[in-house]
């Protein structure tokens, strides 16, 4: 059950976490494993962005070097201006990368977008894990033309000091206040390391926009790329645990503790209990 422990298959990829100058020899076997993402004709393009990451690229890049999946598949790692060792460690994996000057996510999700050659675009982050049946679960529901995007749940993986018991309390009850955002505005419930959609419909609808900010504007580029999406279709959550992606929970601790990051969500969700609750439009002059 995840709200009390990590998957199995998690332990594979932890321990190349903070490994930010292995020696050359050891990344052969990820390597190889990620040449299979090198081709030409991709039915999926995997949009990976990062920003100095190189505590937590080589976990994530490994949890995609073990995707099953049924699709030909490129994978394109987004470099958003990093300063540290994260494209090093990109190009010792051998893994197809472009850098993004302008400094902020929906640039890089943007450049992403317009260097996928996919069909679909699936989306993911550089300091999460992915289960290896991920790519499919979020890209099977896609080929029904009534679906737009699809996104899956996460959970957040212990840090020391901290217990799955109480990381799975803490998403327990923010899954409940996202039943209630799924009533009207289910689309601030797409994050953007976990969704998918077809690179056709994006393009459509003009891509991401760059003039949005969590803290500042209280919107994001993910929830509103899936806010626009829904005018080719609605949107589907996929409710497997193969598109549970793992995360880490160090922007959970932001807040200082489990416990104030706990009553920090309960008075932010508080805050917006109205707008769950009431028709979930979007004023047209934000657009």
């Amino acid at each position: 059950m995840h709200l009390l422990t990590v998957p199995y298959w998690i332990n594979a990829h932890l321990p190349l976490a903070e490994r930010t100058s292995p020696a050359a020899d050891s990344f052969v076997p990820l390597r190889a494993k990620l040449s299979r993402f090198l081709i030409d004709d991709p039915e999926v393009s995997i949009v990976i962005p990062a920003y100095n990451e190189e505590a937590t690229i080589l976990q994530t890049l490994s949890s995609m070097a073990d995707q099953v999946t049924q699709y030909r598949t490129e994978l394109i790692v987004v470099n958003n201006n990093s300063t540290d060792k994260t494209q090093w460690l990109l190009d010792q994996c051998g893994v197809r990368s472009v850098f993004v000057v302008e400094q902020g996510i929906s640039y890089a999700r943007q450049a992403g977008l317009d260097m996928a050659r996919g069909q679909y675009v699936a989306s993911a982050d550089s300091d999460s894990l992915y289960p290896p049946g991920w790519v499919d679960s979020l890209i099977k529901p896609l080929s029904n033309h009534a679906v737009s995007c699809t996104y899956g749940a996460y959970s957040f993986i212990p840090s020391p000091g901290n217990s799955r018991f109480q990381l799975g309390l803490h998403e327990l009850l923010a899954e409940s206040f996202k039943r209630v955002k799924r009533r009207n505005r289910e689309f601030v419930d797409v994050m953007g390391f976990n969704f998918a959609y077809r690179r056709a419909d994006a393009q459509a609808i003009g891509g991401f926009r760059h003039d949005l900010d969590r803290k500042r504007t209280g919107r994001s580029e993910d929830g509103w790329m899936a806010y626009c999406l829904m005018e080719r279709g609605s949107l589907q959550r996929v409710g497997s645990d193969q598109a549970r992606v793992w995360t880490s929970d160090r922007r959970l601790m932001e807040s200082g503790s489990l416990g104030k990051a706990l009553i920090r969500r309960i008075r932010k969700e508080a805050r917006r209990l109205h707008l769950y609750l009431g028709r979930g439009s979007v004023p047209a002059q934000a657009r």
